[in-house]
C-alpha cells in the first residue's frame, strides 16, 4: 500500500525554485510544496503506526489489538487520499508557476480525493475500510496517474520552452541590431549570415525533439499496454537533449553579441 503513494515530485528537467511568498496569505508553489512536505511525513507517521499495529494484531488476534490495528488503519487512510490530494495541487501549483495550461483532470482528481477521504468513518468496520481503500488504489491507477503524469511531463516540457522563448527573444534582438548595424555601414555580415544558419538549425532541432517528446507522451492513450509512469519516462528520454541544445544555443548567442561588440 506504501509503494502506492510514494510517488516523489519528478524534477527531471524542470527546477522548484522556492522563493518566499510575497504574503503570508499568499498561495503559490513554493506553499504548495511545503505542504506537501509536512503531509509527506504526517503520513509516513501514520502508515508507521498502521504497519506496527498491523504486525502487532497478526501475531496476536485480540480484539483490543484488532480495535488499535482498526483506528490506524482509519487514519492512514485519510492521511493518504490527502497526500494524494496535496501532491496533485503541488503540481497544479507548479503548472500556473511556469504559465502551463493546467488540465481540467487535474481539478477532477484533487476534488475526488478531498471528498473521498470523508468516506472513512472513525467507526467503520476494517472490511469496510479495505474496500474503502479499493476505490482509491483503483481511482489512482485508472485516472490519477495518468493526469499526473501527463501534468508532470507539462512541467518540464514548459520549462524548456519558457527557456527557448527567452533565447529566442534575445536571438531575435540580436539579428535586428546587425541588419541596422550592416545597413548603417557599422557592421559587415559576414559571419553572421552563416552564423544565423547554425543557430536557426539549432532551433529546428528543438522542434524535432518537442514533437517526440509529445509523441512519446501521447501512446500511453494510445496503447492500452503502455502505462503512465512509463510513457512519462520515454517522453522525459525524448525531451532530455532539448537541454544540451539550449545550452549550445545560449553559447551561440553569446558568440553572437561578443562579436557585435568586437566589430564596433
Amino acid at each position: 500500500m506504501k509503494k502506492t503513494v510514494q510517488i516523489s515530485l519528478v524534477l527531471c528537467a524542470f527546477y522548484f525554485v522556492l522563493n518566499a511568498p510575497a504574503r503570508a496569505q499568499e498561495f503559490d508553489f513554493a506553499k504548495a510544496y511545503q505542504d506537501y512536505i509536512y503531509t509527506q511525513t504526517v503520513y509516513d507517521q501514520a502508515y508507521s503506526g498502521f504497519d506496527k499495529a498491523k504486525n502487532n494484531y497478526l501475531k496476536n488476534s485480540t480484539l483490543t489489538l484488532k480495535e488499535d490495528a482498526r483506528k490506524k488503519t482509519q487514519a492512514m487512510l485519510v492521511t493518504r487520499d490527502e497526500l494524494f490530494r496535496v501532491y496533485l495541487s503541488t503540481v497544479k501549483m507548479k503548472l500556473l508557476e511556469i504559465k502551463a495550461s493546467v488540465d481540467p483532470r487535474l481539478d477532477d482528481e484533487i476534488a475526488w480525493y478531498l471528498f473521498h477521504k470523508d468516506a472513512y468513518k472513525s467507526d467503520d468496520h476494517l472490511e469496510n475500510l479495505f474496500n474503502k481503500s479499493k476505490e482509491s488504489e483503483s481511482r489512482f491507477g485508472s485516472h490519477t496517474s495518468p493526469v499526473a503524469y501527463e501534468s508532470l511531463f507539462n512541467i518540464s516540457f514548459g520549462e524548456m520552452g519558457n527557456i527557448r522563448i527567452s533565447h529566442e527573444g534575445v536571438y531575435k534582438s540580436l539579428k535586428n541590431s546587425i541588419d541596422l548595424g550592416v545597413s548603417a555601414g557599422i557592421l559587415k555580415l559576414d559571419p553572421f549570415n552563416r552564423w544565423f544558419t547554425d543557430i536557426e538549425n539549432v532551433l529546428k532541432e528543438l522542434d524535432v525533439i518537442n514533437t517526440k517528446s509529445k509523441t512519446r507522451m501521447a501512446k500511453m492513450y494510445d496503447s492500452s499496454t503502455l502505462a503512465p509512469k512509463s510513457a512519462f519516462n520515454g517522453a522525459i528520454n525524448e525531451l532530455s537533449p532539448a537541454a544540451a541544445k539550449l545550452t549550445e544555443l545560449n553559447s551561440f548567442l553569446t558568440e553572437l553579441l561578443n562579436s557585435i561588440r568586437a566589430q564596433l
